[in-house]
């Protein structure tokens, strides 16, 4: 198994798996986000885990460069968009908090529709590790 059929299988199931649990459950989903991941003040957990996310997306790049896996850049690519949602986290923290309130609370057919896309993109990821690495 290399590492981009690891990073995809893994990027995959994450995307999978927590799906469900923000649409059925979603006044337990709220109280965990909102009073444990993202509390009114930034957590410290934010800042190690941007660490590790570019160091992930760094290592992601260097490996594309050097393994020569075939479409690794797709993978690749898909990590490091992640990089978005995590410098709204990391230096925008309070515009994303909101954003996570109004999706959370208010505007749940908008977060269904940004749960569909992300379980489409986590089943294409799936099958990536499994049929394309």
């Amino acid at each position: 198994m290399n590492y981009f059929q690891v990073l995809s299988i893994v990027f995959g199931l994450i995307l999978i798996l927590t799906r469900p649990a923000i649409q059925f459950f979603p006044k337990q989903w709220n109280a965990f986000e909102l009073n444990t991941a993202y509390t009114e003040k930034q957590p410290r957990w934010v800042w190690y885990g941007g660490i590790f996310g570019l160091s992930l997306v760094v290592f992601t790049w260097y490996m594309h460069f050097t393994a020569g896996v075939p479409y690794s850049i797709i993978i690749t690519l898909m990590l490091t968009l992640t990089l978005v949602k995590m410098s709204q986290v990391l230096f925008n923290y309070k515009q994303f908090r909101a954003f996570a309130v109004r999706m959370l609370e208010k505007d749940r057919k908008t977060l269904t529709l940004i749960n569909i896309f992300a379980l489409f993109l986590g089943l294409a990821s799936l099958l990536m590790g499994f049929l394309l690495y």
